[in-house]
C-alpha cells in the first residue's frame, strides 16, 4: 500500500472507500431529488439555537476548499479528495459559543455520532468543514449528501456523514466509537486508536 501523504493525485469519488455503520438513511435518499427540506440543527449549550438549510450553509459562510486524506483506522482504505464546505468554526461562532463549552457532539441521520474537542477546531479551522462538495461536485449520497464533516488529520470515524445535528457541550460527550469501543478521542492518523 502506498503512503497517502506521498500520493498527490486525487481519488475519484467512485473509487473512494465507503463504510456505512448503520446504513444510508432513507430520508437522505429523498433529499437527493430535492434538498430544500434539509436542516442542520445546532443546539446544546449554544446561546441562540438555529436550524440551517443547505442553501444557508453554502450562501452565508465562506467556502473553503482543501485536499484532505480520508483514511480508515485500519490503515488499509484511504483516499485523497478535495472537499469544499463552510468552516465548522465559522458556523459555530455565528450561533455563539458559550465560554464553558469545550466539546462538540456530532450526529448523523443514520444514528452515528462522533465528537471533537473545541480547542482542536479552533487550532485548525480549515481542517473541519461542513462539506457539501468533493472533487468539485456535490457530495454523493454514499459519502454523506448533503453535508458531511471533514476532520483532516484524523481517522474516518471523526468524519460523520449525513450530518443533521451539532451540539456544543460542557460535558465529556463521546461518540459511537469513542464511547462504546473506547477508541481514541483524538483519532490522529498514523497513531493507534486503542490501548
Amino acid at each position: 500500500m502506498s503512503d497517502p501523504l506521498e500520493e498527490a493525485e486525487l481519488t475519484p469519488v467512485d473509487r473512494l472507500f465507503t463504510y456505512h455503520i448503520f446504513g444510508v438513511p432513507d430520508q437522505h435518499r429523498q433529499l437527493c431529488d430535492d434538498a430544500s427540506g434539509y436542516r442542520l440543527e445546532i443546539g446544546g449549550a449554544t446561546t441562540t439555537p438555529v436550524s440551517l438549510s443547505l442553501d444557508a450553509i453554502k450562501g452565508e459562510f465562506a467556502a473553503v476548499s482543501a485536499a484532505m486524506v480520508l483514511q480508515c483506522m485500519t490503515n488499509v482504505h484511504w483516499g485523497r479528495v478535495e472537499f469544499t464546505g463552510a468552516r465548522l468554526l465559522d458556523v459555530l461562532e455565528s450561533v455563539g459559543i458559550p465560554p464553558d463549552a469545550h466539546k462538540i457532539a456530532l450526529h448523523g441521520a443514520d444514528g452515528f455520532s462522533s465528537d471533537l474537542h473545541l480547542t482542536a477546531v479552533r487550532e485548525q479551522p480549515d481542517a473541519f468543514l461542513l462539506a457539501y462538495a468533493m472533487n468539485g461536485v456535490p457530495i454523493s449520497l454514499d459519502h454523506g449528501f448533503p453535508i458531511r464533516l471533514t476532520a483532516d488529520g484524523r481517522y474516518g470515524y471523526k468524519w460523520p456523514k449525513w450530518l443533521t445535528r451539532i451540539e456544543l457541550t460542557n460535558t465529556d460527550f463521546k461518540g459511537h466509537y469513542e464511547g462504546r469501543r473506547g477508541w481514541s478521542d483524538e483519532a490522529r492518523r498514523g497513531r493507534p486508536v486503542t490501548g
